[in-house]
């Protein structure tokens, strides 16, 4: 039976990256979702738990794009308004990777928001590989929330491990390659680098020899295509 309690704002409708997004929640069998007007959020899930005075928790999302970010004085604004609504308790983001535009990513994105927050605002960043993957990435953070006894502690995870395997034209990055990059590079910043300057395109190809190179030239051209968007 679907767990009740499930809200999202009616305005994801008119927003271009995820006006898909509310069919695709109205048809989830596992939980029961309503469209409202949300003033300073765009999801809230009930949580498992209650406060001291038995009323019960929601954890409110903001659903992010690198669309969103060219607008920073908005993105920002609703960032400052969600957090100060509960004090920071129970408030998170959700980016997505991939904007509807041609060719565009938002790994670059997902890492300045990151950078901008960083002790600013307390709250988990959560990257969306793509709204098809949407349900799977919420439920995975609902479980993660709803068992932690310190909703500040959720964490999104380092950016280096979350992102890696999304930083190439055909994701994600096969595991045995992404064990070896990340060895060699120890942040997302240290791939773009070597894979954007002439130098360290050539180490990449020391380090990954590859007959063919289509795992260095899919994260080459990933990087070339990422500083050409953004």
């Amino acid at each position: 039976m679907a767990s009740p309690s499930a809200t999202f704002c009616t305005t994801l409708r008119k927003r271009k990256e995820w006006n898909t997004l509310p069919a695709t929640l109205l048809g989830d069998p596992k939980r029961q979702w309503q469209e409202k007007t949300l003033e300073t959020h765009d999801l809230a899930l009930a949580l498992s738990r209650y406060s001291q005075e038995d009323n019960q928790e929601f954890f409110r999302l903001l659903l992010l794009s690198s669309s969103d970010l060219l607008d920073p004085t908005t993105s920002t604004t609703r960032i400052e308004r969600l957090f100060h609504q509960s004090g920071g308790r129970n408030v998170g983001i959700i980016f997505l990777l991939h904007d509807k535009a041609p060719g565009k990513t938002g790994t670059i994105g997902y890492m300045n928001l990151q950078a901008n927050i960083l002790g600013v605002f307390d709250m988990p960043i959560l990257p969306l590989y793509s709204i098809a993957s949407f349900q799977q990435t919420l439920d995975k953070f609902r479980r993660a929330v709803s068992s932690s006894t310190k909703p500040k502690s959720v964490s999104s995870g380092n950016p280096a491990v979350v992102l890696l395997p999304y930083c190439t034209l055909r994701p994600p990055i096969p595991e045995h390659t992404r064990n070896i990059l990340g060895e060699e590079y120890h942040c997302i910043a240290e791939l773009a680098q070597a894979a954007t300057t002439p130098d360290g395109q050539v180490a990449l190809r020391r380090l990954l020899p590859d007959p063919s190179n289509s795992v260095v030239d899919e994260v080459i051209d990933f990087w070339a295509q990422e500083y050409c968007t953004e």
